[in-house]
């Protein structure tokens, strides 16, 4: 092996934590997510979704938006595929702004705050306290990746969603 394969491999290799902690961070990492993901669309959802529709005096659900079943006037043409979406029930208090801002909030509160803390959390050991080896952190990162793409990009139906 050369000199600049040994560095390569060395550099890939290298973290500021040791590979055994590495490994058990980035399982618990993706182990956890998972888990949250779960947790989240069968508990905490409910809650936070009840607290929004108060605030808001309506009653909010889950509805595929841009689907012949859920009727806005709220609608973006850019679209091409049915999503999961926080929705208002009652069709005649589906305005246009006020079914523009429970889709917003479900953008923020789902997506983005519920759906990336974990990611953030992640990326901030991985990458802010160079903690975690390119051999770690690619797959890790990889299978994270997927767990938001599968419960977080509105793709992913519970059970009382129709």
């Amino acid at each position: 092996m050369t000199d600049a394969e040994r560095q390569f491999f060395e550099q890939l290799i290298t973290a500021a934590w040791p590979l055994s902690w590495q490994a058990a961070f980035a399982i618990a990492a993706v182990v956890g997510y998972f888990a949250w993901s779960r947790l989240y669309f069968r508990v905490v959802d409910p809650i936070v979704r009840a607290r929004v529709g108060s605030a808001l005096g309506t009653r909010i659900l889950w509805v595929p938006r841009h689907s012949a079943s859920y009727q806005t006037a709220f609608e973006s043409g850019f679209d091409r595929y049915h999503y999961w979406s926080w929705g208002i029930e009652a069709e005649s208090e589906r305005t246009f702004l006020r079914d523009g801002a429970v889709a917003l909030l479900s953008f923020l509160c789902v997506n983005i705050l519920a759906g990336c803390w974990p990611v953030a959390v992640f990326l901030l050991v991985a990458l802010g306290l160079e903690a975690l080896s390119y051999v770690v952190f690619v797959p890790a990162c990889l299978a994270i990746l997927a767990i938001y793409a599968i419960f977080w990009s509105g793709r992913y139906e519970v059970t009382g969603m129709r």
